[in-house]
């Protein structure tokens, strides 16, 4: 099963260094089986508040937003669903604590057979302007009952036997089944659950077993991931879950392919998934020599120990950490060289591509960091403001305050899309146009809740 929408997928992993168009809302569903006539129809959903109108409460800041489910049969006209759901979520938070916070959710529809077209719109109750809309086309066919066969795959993030809430709104079969609605795995999260449903496991022979064979192809269709187990004879729905670690699997979009077989037949029941991995510091060893050639015309091919040296400072607030180790060992330039290529290969917006936007657009932002930042021989990039532009980007505001009473020049700068608003303060401490960053509300940065003090005169 396909995803609902197409996603230009390294801006979906590519966070606040792009800026939000959308609302943070990711939409999947799978298909079981219920009766000789319907389809269960489950929808799993993902919504963040991320860049969302906060109401304030006195339960704390909530958010709302409004999802709109169609579902049209696509031969007789007929409406079989069309309703609108309000989410609201109340944001338990602190001070220094983000109100950009993720909510899961599911909903279940028994549908009748027939192909149908779907539109879902999910839109920010406050403001109309933010939405994100999913269009697809579903076909729903009952099983038969004399016909062995599979239900779709739904991946999950996480799947709990032991410790299972019965009462969790994703329990099902003694399973809690939490989904990943967005279909996206990564270094931060490798692992990959799934969950599926067999059918109509019974075959003449009582001794044969079926056999159910588990793939993952990349998408130039080369098998990246293979396993296979006999299923036992079982008129009853079985179910079957399980894990596959992807840290190995270099970036890149897969299909996991689960093939039901008869053993006497030899024909099979198909149900697959579409997922993405992003994983930067796996190279796919199958396109060293591609790589190489475009290595060679690149402009790192030329670069000295200097230059490849400069650059890695200037791009190291966006390196990983294993990516900053590795470039630390490195020890001739050749090797310098073939780094700084991949390194910005693997965040090419558009793989294959001579043209990198996204490393283009950075060090755009070091050379106006350098140009505007720079003070008593220190680079630009290497100021409090040069790593909070090359971190996060463009703010999207910016207050000057050069000539306050009794306090020293300083300037705040704000982001509306990263964890639902954050703002950087940063102070000229010295009286020589050296600003550093006093105080922000970003997790992870300087917080000084008495930044104020530091900037009275006295």
């Amino acid at each position: 099963m396909k995803k609902l929408i197409a996603i230009v997928f390294f801006l979906l992993c590519s966070g606040s260094l792009w800026a939000q168009k959308d609302l943070s809302f990711e939409l999947d569903y799978a298909r079981f089986n219920y009766d000789t006539t319907s389809v269960f129809l489950e929808f799993y959903y993902d919504l963040n508040s991320k860049g969302m109108y906060i109401t304030q409460t006195q339960e704390g800041p909530k958010v709302s937003a409004i999802v709109h489910f169609e579902l049209k049969n696509i031969k007789t006209g007929e409406t079989f669903l069309n309703k609108d759901w309000k989410f609201d979520n109340t944001i338990k938070s602190t001070p220094t604590d983000s109100v950009s916070k993720s909510f899961m959710g599911a909903l279940g529809f028994v549908v009748p057979k027939g192909e149908y077209t779907l539109l879902v719109k999910a839109t920010d109750a406050k403001n109309e302007k933010l939405s994100k809309s999913f269009t697809e086309t579903i076909n729903i066919e009952p099983v038969e009952k004399s016909k062995f066969a599979e239900s779709d795959i739904e991946l999950a993030c996480d799947i709990k036997k032991e410790g299972a809430d019965p009462n969790s709104i994703f329990y099902k079969n003694t399973l809690e089944v939490i989904p990943n609605p967005s279909m996206v795995f990564s270094y931060e999260m490798p692992v990959l659950f799934y969950y599926t449903e067999l059918y109509n496991l019974k075959l003449d022979d009582p001794k044969e077993d079926f056999n159910l064979q588990k793939l993952i192809y990349s998408s130039s269709g080369k098998i990246v991931y293979r396993n296979s187990k006999n299923i036992k004879q079982n008129s009853q729905a079985v179910v079957e879950y399980g894990l596959i670690n992807l840290s190995k699997l270099p970036t890149d979009s897969y299909n996991l392919v689960f093939s039901l077989i008869d053993p006497k037949t030899n024909k099979a029941f198909i149900s697959q998934k579409r997922f993405y991995v992003f994983n930067p510091n796996v190279v796919d060893s199958s396109i060293t020599k591609k790589v190489e050639t475009g290595f060679l015309g690149s402009e790192f091919a030329l670069f000295s120990k200097e230059e490849c040296d400069n650059m890695f400072a200037e791009i190291k607030y966006i390196a990983t950490s294993n990516e900053i180790d590795q470039y630390k060992n490195l020890d001739s330039v050749k090797s310098k060289r073939e780094f700084l290529y991949n390194f910005w290969s693997a965040r090419n917006p558009n793989p294959g591509s001579a043209r990198n936007d996204y490393k283009e657009e950075y060090m755009k932002r070091v050379a106006y960091a350098n140009e505007n930042f720079s003070r008593a021989g220190r680079k630009g990039y290497l100021t409090d403001r040069g790593r909070v532009l090359l971190i996060y980007g463009e703010p999207d505001q910016k207050d000057y305050y050069p000539s306050e009473p009794n306090l020293k020049p300083y300037e705040v700068w704000f982001y509306n899309q990263i964890e639902g608003g954050v703002s950087f303060v940063f102070g000229d401490l010295s009286g020589f146009g050296n600003y550093e960053l006093l105080n922000s509300t970003k997790r992870g940065e300087v917080q000084d809740p008495n930044y104020m003090d530091r900037l009275a005169t006295h």
